[in-house]
């Protein structure tokens, strides 16, 4: 459910820091814009003292049809969320698992500005961007895309699932937090 208010909402304050506690956040969607495309699925890792202590996933019924191309690029198609709960359904679980944790996802603007217009209010927590930290810690490197960092450091493999997506992101943070730590990075 998007809101009348077609003034895009805040998503947030991006910070760096380095942090034993946050949730890390994915979404898949139709497409690429917030303001014509929907959410069809929601991953969240919660994460205290560096572990993983639990995890939020739904599929979402976007009640439009999704794409062949979203559908070969995360294995969702129209059948697995038909009869799903729709993104209003979800909304209050969505932000009583986050609650007021810093937020970490791999091109966080992206999701954050999809939940933010999506559930129709301003985002007031953190949140931080592995993909900013990848390019400060890995320089060199070309491309600094989740898939990327996953071959490259040997994670969980990603799958352009929410939950998968999640896992793949919370390593690498914690990987790049460590590098960072250690040689004394300045972020």
């Amino acid at each position: 459910m998007q809101s009348n208010d077609r003034r895009p909402k805040n998503r947030g304050k991006y910070v760096k820091k380095i942090v034993d506690d946050y949730c890390v956040l994915d979404l898949e969607t139709t497409g690429l814009s917030w303001q014509r495309d929907q959410i069809i699925e929601i991953g969240i890792i919660k994460v205290r003292n560096q572990k993983v202590i639990d995890k939020y996933e739904q599929l979402l019924d976007p009640q439009r049809e999704i794409s062949h191309f979203i559908t070969q690029l995360t294995g969702i198609d129209n059948n697995m969320v038909f009869g799903m709960p729709t993104l209003y359904d979800i909304m209050d679980e969505v932000i009583n698992f986050i609650s007021d944790d810093i937020i970490i996802g791999h091109n966080t603007a992206f999701d954050l500005s999809f939940i933010a217009n999506h559930f129709g209010m301003d985002i007031e927590n953190e949140y931080m961007d592995t993909l900013q930290f990848s390019r400060k810690v890995y320089p060199q490197l070309k491309h600094h895309r989740l898939t990327d960092m996953v071959e490259l450091l040997n994670l969980t493999n990603n799958e352009h699932r929410s939950l998968a997506d999640c896992t793949a992101t919370y390593e690498l943070y914690e990987h790049l937090k460590n590098i960072i730590i250690q040689n004394h990075i300045k972020l």
